[in-house]
């Protein structure tokens, strides 16, 4: 069962005063918009069928981006991997899933400790008291760290510290710009990021109630579903949810339709993790971000990263300074990636390329 305390009460738990939590570091930063892009203006999300039961929810743009979400139907309810960014998001795929099965949410399945996957937890907490929330041992320890990355519930007072400043921001952009479309789009993130802050200030963040360290079977009626332990990649926690029945995998940000985010990850370990991935016999692949992918996408996935590693070492092998590298390696490895990596508002190859570089060469030329 779910316990419904608030962000405040979880922090005295764990020891850790508010003020103690650092400020958002702009470089620690995942998942951001432009903020004169446009977004929906609902979190809305398309519920794609990919097979008997089973659905990708592929969340549309929001300026305070909201991951996707695994809905797996049973006899006894519904199974749903990730909650998004806030409570909002989830009760609108709540609402959704309502529109398909009266059953309760019974399970909710966390991939990785990242904001964007949790945050919303505590609205299906709030449907079903009996409400199971799973997620790998070290997820679960993530989310209580003070400094884990980007997630858990210390990273709540580092968004609620960012986010006036963002705020002003906005209304200063706003007053500037003089183009329609791009201030219609600005008013409506700034009434977004107004509400996120509200969402988060009454968050009561509903933590794992059960963890896995290893591969588990779940025996739910009518479903076998696997959660893997396979190795660090994106987290030190990331768990894949395999259907083999069905052959659908969800993957969380381990595996996306969009540029990957190194600053919690292993790159290295990364590309071990994903050939452990790619043993697994499936054919659809529903990412934390991005649409419904085949499982030929790993093998597109896997290569950036392996390039990637591969060209940062020779550059730094070759003396490169570090700026040198993010302008060389971002043209060099363009041809092949930039079209597949830029398909979305967020997460596009030039966007990430040079964070992708510098990571790659702090936690595996450096070592640190």
């Amino acid at each position: 069962m779910a316990k419904q305390w608030t962000r405040r009460q979880v922090l005295a738990q764990m020891g850790i005063a508010a003020a103690a939590v650092h400020t958002l570091d702009p470089h620690e930063l995942c998942c951001t918009v432009a903020a004169h892009a446009q977004t929906a203006d609902k979190d809305l999300f398309e519920l794609k069928k990919v097979a008997d039961g089973v659905y990708g929810a592929i969340a549309a743009t929001r300026f305070k981006v909201n991951c996707n979400a695994a809905v797996i139907m049973t006899d006894d309810g519904v199974i749903v991997v990730d909650s998004h960014s806030k409570p909002s998001a989830s009760r609108a795929m709540y609402t959704q899933i309502q529109g398909i099965t009266k059953k309760p949410v019974i399970k909710v399945i966390n991939t990785h400790f990242h904001w964007d996957h949790w945050q919303g937890n505590e609205s299906y907490a709030a449907t079903n008291p009996k409400l199971e929330i799973i997620a790998s041992q070290q997820t679960k320890e993530n989310l209580t760290k003070p400094d884990a990355g980007v997630g858990g519930v210390p990273y709540i007072e580092k968004q609620l510290a960012a986010l006036p400043g963002e705020i002003d921001k906005l209304k200063s952009d706003i007053q500037k710009e003089s183009d329609p479309g791009k201030k219609k789009n600005l008013e409506a993130n700034l009434q977004q990021a107004e509400s996120f802050m509200q969402e988060l200030k009454q968050m009561k963040p509903a933590l794992p109630t059960r963890t896995v360290t290893t591969t588990v079977t779940l025996k739910e009626h009518g479903r076998e579903i696997q959660l893997h332990v396979l190795g660090r990649g994106h987290t030190n926690g990331d768990l894949y949810i395999y259907l083999p029945k069905e052959k659908v995998i969800a993957t969380g940000d381990a595996l996306i339709d969009w540029m990957p985010f190194l600053n919690d990850g292993y790159p290295e370990d990364w590309v071990q993790t994903l050939t452990a991935v790619e043993k697994l016999d499936f054919t659809h692949i529903v990412p934390g971000h991005g649409d419904v992918l085949p499982k030929s996408h790993l093998t597109f996935f896997r290569g950036y990263l392996t390039d990637l590693i591969a060209a940062v070492k020779k550059a730094s092998a070759d003396g490169a300074t570090l700026a040198e590298m993010q302008t060389k390696i971002g043209d060099q490895l363009a041809p092949k990636y930039e079209a597949g990596m830029s398909k979305y508002p967020v997460g596009r190859y030039r966007d990430r390329i040079g964070q992708n570089v510098e990571m790659v060469h702090k936690k595996v030329v450096n070592k640190a």
